[in-house]
């Protein structure tokens, strides 16, 4: 778990709920976490520090997470995003797949399944 302490996972996501609870579950198994309610919010984090994965909501107010997705990927290539919806069409998991998401999760998320992936993610491992 020490080698976890020293990733920093960022959350982007507007449900309020949904972002506590991810947090809470990944402080829990040792991560350091920060949040943001909307891309915008996140760009301004992002412009401050890095991180190496970021679990990031398809649909928000505003910017997208598809439109974050193109800019994390621009400026931090070695972030791990994992696109986190509701709608698991195919079209929105192929253009964010195309734009390099790491992984496309559906909610309601999984708690083992959270954290499979982002253990995968900061490991550099998906099989």
């Amino acid at each position: 778990m020490s080698s976890q302490r020293k990733h920093r996972i960022l959350i982007v996501d507007d449900d309020f709920e949904f972002r506590l609870s991810l947090r809470k579950i990944l402080q829990k198994a040792g991560y350091t976490v920060s949040s943001a309610s909307s891309a915008s919010q996140a760009s301004q984090i992002l412009s401050k520090h890095a991180y190496p994965l970021i679990f990031l909501d398809l649909h928000m107010p505003g910017k997208s997470g598809l439109e974050l997705l193109h800019e994390v990927k621009e400026k931090s290539p070695e972030s791990k995003v994992i696109m986190i919806t509701v709608d698991g069409s195919a079209d929105n998991y192929s253009e964010a797949m195309s734009a390099g998401a790491f992984a496309f999760l559906h909610k309601p998320l999984k708690m083992k399944k959270l954290l499979t992936y982002a253990s995968m993610a900061l490991n550099n491992n998906l099989n």
